[in-house]
């Protein structure tokens, strides 16, 4: 029994040591805190590390070739306390834009909004405005209940700039709060002045 407890001891760490519970148990998975288990979508942390990524891999790309714009949206559903299983209907908008979102588009799960949406390879304001109305059709369309969730976007812009991944998602969140302000189903794009 003692050499059993020894065993497990040097397997799976010691509290001596400092190893929190989490590593010691043979059945956590370090992946859980990377992805939401209610959608199963990344996490808001892992959006901002790949968000992070992308800006630097826009920075320090060759000058001869484009840089691409990389759009950031967060997304909130302000009527989600009012539905009776608000998991359900987070579950179902994640399922939506899963499957209607290109695969290049990161989609995340957030902390305190529902969602944030990273889309790169967008050549003009043209092609974002066209991509931009369809996820609000995505979000306008009923839920399986019959009822409709009210949504607010903000948007914000990368276009060759140096700046930081969190710069780029407090843009947006401002761009959120002013649309939640301004009425439902907005959606409005952070201006620098």
């Amino acid at each position: 029994m003692k050499e059993a407890k020894l065993e497990q001891e040097y397997k799976y760490g010691s509290v001596r040591r400092g190893i929190s519970n989490e590593l010691r148990d043979p059945d956590y998975h370090v992946t859980s805190c990377m992805f939401d288990d209610k959608t199963g979508l990344p996490s808001y942390y892992l959006f901002e590390d790949r968000l992070q990524t992308t800006i630097n891999y826009e920075n320090y790309k060759d000058v001869r070739l484009r840089r691409n714009k990389i759009v950031v949206l967060g997304i909130n559903i302000d009527n989600l306390n009012y539905f009776d299983n608000p998991d359900s209907v987070l579950l179902e908008m994640a399922t939506r834009m899963k499957i209607y979102m290109p695969l290049h588009y990161m989609i995340a799960r957030g902390i305190r909004y529902s969602f944030w949406v990273m889309m790169t390879n967008l050549n003009g304001r043209e092609e974002t405005d066209v991509e931009l109305s369809k996820i609000r059709s995505m979000f306008k369309m009923p839920l399986k209940n019959g009822e409709r969730a009210l949504y607010s976007m903000g948007v914000s812009i990368y276009a060759g700039q140096e700046v930081k991944a969190k710069a780029l998602v407090e843009e947006a969140i401002v761009a959120l709060q002013r649309a939640q302000a301004e009425g439902e189903n907005n959606l409005l794009f952070y201006n620098y002045n």
